[in-house]
Formats: C-alpha cells, sequence, structure tokens
C-alpha cells in the first residue's frame, strides 16, 4: 500500500530559501526532499525530547511559556545588570 504525500507550501525569506537550497546542493539532495526531511527529523527531535521530560520538567517549561505570553520577561542587559550588581567584589 503506498503512502499517501502531502504539498505543504510555506513561505520562506529569501535568504533562508538560499540557505536551504544551498544546503540541499551540497548534500546532492533534491531542496523538497531535504526540507521534508529535515522537517520530519525536527518533529522527531522534539517528540523524543519531550517524552523524557518529568512532569515538574513539563509543569516548569509551561510555566515559563505563560510568563512569555503575559510579557513577564526581562532583557538580556537587566539580567546581567543583575547579576553584575549582586556579584561585584
Amino acid at each position: 500500500m503506498s503512502e499517501i504525500m502531502e504539498t505543504i507550501s510555506v513561505p520562506l525569506e529569501a535568504d533562508a530559501a538560499d540557505r536551504l537550497k544551498r544546503a540541499a546542493a551540497e548534500i546532492g539532495m533534491p531542496l523538497e526532499e531535504f526540507i521534508a526531511s529535515a522537517a520530519e527529523q525536527f518533529v522527531t527531535d522534539i517528540e523524543n525530547a519531550s517524552a523524557t521530560l518529568s512532569d515538574d520538567q513539563r509543569a516548569s517549561i509551561e510555566r515559563g511559556l505563560q510568563d512569555i505570553a503575559a510579557g513577564r520577561t526581562f532583557t538580556h542587559e537587566e539580567v546581567f545588570g543583575e547579576l553584575k550588581a549582586r556579584f561585584k567584589r
């Protein structure tokens, strides 16, 4: 039985598209196959990483995502300014 294929069109910035084309050409793979393979590997990696997280780790990540969505974040400068002030000798 053959697998049903689906085509998904994704707009990319010109620079990103050029980088993907060059990477596919460097390994001699058709662009469509290269992108599909990379996307599938990315999803597999995420699924495998997620499976190894504890409930506490998942909850902590979820809290962090909620903080980001609510705008409860700090800039790089704010964090390092605080660290420098705290650990100044």
